[in-house]
């Protein structure tokens, strides 16, 4: 999930074994943000061709904790299918580009 320079969000995925250095199997943009009055939660809705995906994103109680991340995708037949997901940062190499 991203930004783009003119405030829209963007869903990008991957389909395995491909890298984040290959061509994306699926872009959607034009998504929605939901954050919970705690601002310990924030949602991510994206729709594309009657399917739904959602990635959430909650913050654990303390400081150092890691976000917790999943991503919960509808298809047309409203049949759901969850993953837990982690935070992956930029290969140090790609730093240089930014």
């Amino acid at each position: 999930m991203s930004e783009l320079w003119n405030g829209a969000l963007q869903y990008a995925c991957w389909h395995k074994p491909k890298t984040l250095l290959e061509e994306s199997s699926l872009i959607v943009t034009g998504g929605s943000t939901h954050v919970s009055r705690k601002k310990d939660k924030t949602e991510y809705l994206f729709r594309h061709k009657g399917w739904v995906f959602s990635l959430e994103k909650i913050v654990p109680p303390g400081t150092m904790a890691f976000p917790l991340i999943f991503l919960e995708v509808t298809d047309q037949e409203q049949k759901k299918s969850t993953w837990k997901m982690e935070e992956m940062p930029l290969p140090k190499y790609l730093g240089n580009f930014l």
